[in-house]
C-alpha cells in the first residue's frame, strides 16, 4: 500500500514538473486592433527555447524576439529621439531578435534589428528600411547593416575574419529574409509567394560566411486548423542553391504571434558538413515597457520570461 502511494505521489510530481517545463507562459493583451495592441502596452517580448546548429552539432540556448513600434527618421535611418524631429518621422515596427548559445567552452551572442514601416493613411506598405546585425563569439566580432536607398540596398560589413573582411556592396532591391518576421506581424498577406529573389537571413550569411546577394528561392504559405486561435499558418522559404529551408509558424489571426521556427541547412565545413535543423519554440511571452524596467527590483520580470533558472 505504501509502495503504491509513493508511486502515485511520484507520478503526480513528475506530471507537475512536466507541465512546468512544457507550458507556455503568456501575458499578452486580447485586442484585435493593430493600434490598440501595438501602441498601448509597450513591447511584446517572447522567449524561445533554442536548438542551434553549429560546427556539425546541435547546441542548446535561447532566443528572444522583441517587437515594438517606434518613430523612425526615413532620411537618416535612426529613431527620432526628440520632439522636434518626430514631426519628420514615420512609424515602424522594430524587431530585435537575439540568440544566445554556447559551443563547447565559448559562447555566441547574436542580435538583429529590423525596421519596417507601418502602413498608414499617408504611407503605403513599403520595404524594410534598415537591418543591422551583430555577432560576437570568442574569436571576434561581425557587424552587418542594410540601408534601403531608392531601388537598392547599400550593405556595409565589418568583420574580424579575412574571408568576410570590411566591404561595402550594393544589392538590387529584393525581398529580405530578415523582414519576413515583421511582415508577418504587420500584414502576412504581403508575404512574397512562389518563385522569388530573396536575400538570405543575415544570421545565416555571417555564420556561413557566404557572399551577400539575392538568391533564387521558392516561398509558400500553408494553413492548418490546429490551436485555439482560428488556426496556424506556416511560411516556408526554400533556397535550392544553398540547400536551406526556413519555416516560421504563427497564429493565423491577429496579432499573428510567432509560435516557432526551424532552419535546415548544411552545418560544419567541407566534406564533414552534415544537414542539421535549428529549432526554436515559444516558451514565454509578456508585453511591457522594458525601457522603464531597469532597476534591481525589475529582475523578477526575467523570471516571467523564463530567463532565470
Amino acid at each position: 500500500m505504501k509502495f503504491r502511494l509513493k508511486c502515485r505521489v511520484l507520478s503526480i510530481a513528475l506530471f507537475v514538473l512536466f507541465l512546468h517545463y512544457t507550458s507556455v507562459a503568456l501575458s499578452l493583451p486580447e485586442e484585435n486592433d493593430f493600434h490598440s495592441y501595438w501602441y498601448n502596452h509597450g513591447a511584446e517580448i517572447t522567449r524561445f527555447e533554442l536548438e542551434q546548429s553549429r560546427y556539425g552539432e546541435i547546441h542548446p540556448g535561447h532566443a528572444i524576439l522583441i517587437f515594438v513600434t517606434e518613430p523612425f527618421l526615413p532620411d537618416i535611418h535612426v529613431k527620432a529621439d526628440y520632439e522636434s524631429s518626430r514631426k519628420k518621422s514615420i512609424p515602424v515596427l522594430k524587431l530585435n531578435l537575439i540568440k544566445r548559445f554556447n559551443t563547447g567552452i565559448y559562447d555566441y551572442s547574436m542580435m538583429r534589428s529590423v525596421f519596417t514601416p507601418i502602413p498608414t493613411e499617408k504611407q503605403q506598405f513599403s520595404k524594410t528600411l534598415k537591418v543591422s546585425t551583430t555577432r560576437q563569439d570568442w574569436c571576434g566580432q561581425v557587424y552587418l547593416q542594410y540601408n534601403l536607398e531608392e531601388d537598392h540596398y547599400k550593405v556595409k560589413q565589418y568583420s574580424y575574419f579575412e574571408k568576410e573582411g570590411d566591404k561595402t556592396v550594393t544589392i538590387p532591391s529584393a525581398y529580405l529574409e530578415d523582414e519576413v518576421w515583421t511582415r508577418i506581424r504587420i500584414a502576412p498577406e504581403t508575404l512574397p509567394l512562389g518563385e522569388i529573389k530573396m536575400v538570405p537571413g543575415s544570421f545565416f550569411t555571417t555564420l556561413r560566411m557566404i557572399e551577400l546577394g539575392a538568391e533564387n528561392a521558392f516561398a509558400e504559405l500553408t494553413n492548418t486548423q490546429e490551436g485555439d486561435r482560428g488556426g496556424v499558418s506556416q511560411y516556408t522559404v526554400t533556397y535550392p542553391s544553398l540547400e536551406r529551408t526556413l519555416s516560421i509558424r504563427f497564429n493565423k489571426n491577429f496579432p499573428y504571434d510567432i509560435l516557432s521556427w526551424s532552419e535546415t541547412s548544411p552545418s560544419g565545413s567541407g566534406e564533414d558538413a552534415i544537414v542539421l535543423t535549428t529549432k526554436a519554440k515559444r516558451t514565454h511571452s509578456v508585453m511591457t515597457d522594458y525601457w522603464n524596467k531597469n532597476s534591481v527590483k525589475d529582475l523578477e520580470l526575467r523570471e516571467e520570461l523564463g530567463l532565470v533558472k
